[in-house]
């Protein structure tokens, strides 16, 4: 009997031990954490209006115009002709307060043209004059954060033939640059 006693005890001393000791229990809960940054594209320009002298038998340049731009994407630059002239675009054109065609519907002979500069991973592409639709002016192969891109200059030839407007008017042409994300 004293042997059962003993066995008895023995279990009693296990089974508390085992109520003493803490279950150890797991609960876990899993978040995951997504995003992805939004685009983002910024483009300006240092000029808002250029002033050619143009004389007669000559070309006009200008490569005062900075383009300042910003992508978090490989990039692509267009330029257009902005003029919502209804023909002759990629010509500047007789201006008074609005493109008109009186007094005079006219044009310089030649396009003008524009070229600009390869910076980093940032390249310049051929511009066809006339530029009349949306043509590629540069293509960014990597993010850039406030990129200067300068010179860009403009070239116009001026013909001898080319008509004196009256007072009040002179030859323009407006351009748009696009910043467009790959």
């Amino acid at each position: 009997m004293k042997k059962i006693v003993l066995v008895l005890v023995g279990v009693l001393v296990i089974a508390s031990a085992l109520i003493a000791v803490p279950v150890s229990a797991s609960n876990t809960g899993t978040t995951a954490l997504t995003g992805n940054p939004a685009s983002y594209v910024s483009i300006t320009t240092s000029e808002a209006s250029i002033p050619l002298t143009l004389t007669p038998g000559s070309t006009a340049t200008d490569g005062t115009l900075g383009l300042t731009v910003s992508c978090n994407d490989p990039f692509t630059i267009t330029v257009a002709d902005n003029s919502l002239r209804s023909s002759e675009l990629g010509y500047m054109g007789n201006y008074t307060s609005s493109y008109v065609a009186f007094p005079l519907n006219t044009t310089l002979a030649s396009p003008i043209g524009l070229t600009g500069t390869t910076v980093t991973t940032t390249t310049a592409d051929t511009v066809t004059s006339p530029i009349s639709t949306a043509q590629t002016l540069y293509t960014g192969t990597a993010p850039v954060y406030n990129q200067a891109l300068t010179p860009n200059t403009f070239s116009q030839q001026v013909a001898y033939t080319d008509p004196v407007l009256p007072a009040g008017s002179t030859y323009r042409i407006d351009f748009i640059f696009t910043i467009i994300p790959s």
